[in-house]
């Protein structure tokens, strides 16, 4: 979790959202088992990222000496997941299997890169569901070891999209960030105890 926050990448950006930048329907991401994650780069710090990109919902888990086990439930293993909305941060956390224990990343739209600032349109039909893409990726080699798409449910995916536009149609509060922090991951630094805290939870494909 700490590694997630040290290398979250920190942009500034004051004014409110363009409508040019809503994002269209998500695409499948580029990048494909057996290839590594960035073309050129063999190694990353241990943590995980989530983001919405043109690619749409992406959890990216960066692990060291990944074995069978992290990659089959990664693959085919019970998913869930759970997030804590907070006006200047979201909290998405994760576990797959049995050998993915919860944990969670940071997100926060006015902290992204502008290439990946994007904001999931608004989808009136009750039954949307959001597909989210998992990549599992070798902190030594760079490589994504297992990759799987899975189907949100619709009260979650509408709680985690609404939270996104709202942060983007926003300023960027930095003390809201910091307080963010404070509050949720430093007063309650296990990520199973932060579970508590969630605003939605749900399995995956459910």
């Amino acid at each position: 979790m700490r590694d997630s926050i040290r290398n979250f990448d920190l942009y500034w950006q004051s004014s409110a959202l363009s409508p040019a930048i809503i994002s269209k329907r998500p695409r499948v991401p580029a990048y494909r088992v057996g290839e590594p994650l960035r073309v050129g780069r063999c190694s990353w710090p241990i943590g995980s990222h989530y983001n919405y990109s043109e690619n749409g919902h992406e959890l990216v888990l960066i692990r060291s000496s990944i074995d069978d086990g992290a990659i089959l439930d990664v693959r085919r293993g019970e998913a869930e997941f759970a997030i804590t909305t907070h006006p200047s941060m979201i909290l998405f956390a994760y576990r797959f299997g049995r050998s993915i224990p919860w944990s969670d990343a940071p997100y926060s739209w006015h902290m992204r890169a502008d290439a990946s600032r994007l904001v999931p349109p608004v989808d009136t039909s009750p039954e949307a569901r959001a597909l989210l893409w998992v990549s599992l990726v070798g902190a030594e080699d760079g490589m994504i070891h297992a990759q799987r798409g899975l189907v949100l449910a619709p009260a979650f995916t509408r709680t985690l999209e609404a939270a996104i536009r709202r942060q983007a149609l926003g300023p960027f509060d930095p003390h809201g960030c910091v307080a963010a922090v404070q509050d949720v991951l430093v007063r309650v630094p296990s990520p199973q105890d932060r579970l508590r805290l969630a605003t939605s939870r749900t399995l995956g494909n459910c």
